[in-house]
């Protein structure tokens, strides 16, 4: 009865902002679970979970557990893609020039971080979407810096959708102000870490990003931020 009487104040999570816009956690370990639940609860889509060196299986399984089943389609994992498939995440990130895990079944989402033109086309082709990085100066790492002028990415991402190439996301350095440089760039979507992880409120900082993006089109918060 008092469990019951309590989720009558438990507030609904918003609904779910673009997948396009995809936060990754820092691979340093500074993220905390709790914080993840904050953002998926305000409508984050797309978690990317990248590899921990620090972490086991039971880890990660530890950590999407802790995670309510209703967001378990929103994580990402660049690990142990049998967990991908026996929790049904929301998909499984490859790293430049790897290929679709064995008996991957073709619904499956995959996705890949790449770092050039060359690892675009080396991609696996059954990949959902792409990430290029770095395409602006990091927020987080002083000596991650684009190899290419705005101008050429822009070149890169038309040159990719020419060739029937799948969503290209602008990664590295997302801030509100480049993620609107990014979509006039041509990219499809955006991925950031540092902005939000380093942010005194990663949910405001992960909303300012949306707003950015999205312009007149954000979906509309039903609770203040």
């Amino acid at each position: 009865m008092l469990r019951f009487i309590k989720g009558l104040f438990v507030a609904e999570p918003e609904d779910p902002a673009p997948e396009n816009l995809v936060l990754f956690t820092p691979n340093d370990g500074s993220w905390d679970v709790k914080t993840v639940r904050r953002l998926l609860d305000a409508g984050l889509s797309r978690l990317h979970v990248q590899a921990r060196r620090d972490w086991q299986l039971r880890d990660y399984e530890r950590f999407v557990k802790s995670l309510p089943d209703a967001f378990h389609p929103r994580v990402v994992l660049e690990d142990h893609a049998e967990l991908v498939l026996a929790r049904r995440l929301g998909g499984y990130q490859l790293r430049a020039g790897q290929r679709a895990p064995r008996r991957w079944p073709k619904e499956g989402v995959l996705a890949a971080k790449c770092h050039s033109y060359d690892e675009l086309r080396q991609s696996d082709r059954s990949c959902r979407y792409v990430f290029l990085a770095p395409v602006f100066e990091s927020v987080s790492k002083r000596d991650h810096r684009p190899r290419r002028t705005t101008r050429e990415f822009q070149v890169i991402v038309q040159r990719w959708k020419a060739e029937g190439g799948c969503p290209a996301y602008a990664l590295g350095g997302i801030t509100p102000r480049t993620a609107e440089k990014a979509r006039e760039l041509g990219f499809d979507g955006v991925g950031f870490i540092g902005s939000v992880w380093r942010d005194a409120d990663p949910v405001r900082a992960f909303i300012e990003i949306e707003r950015a993006w999205c312009g007149r089109e954000a979906r509309r918060l039903r609770r203040s931020r």
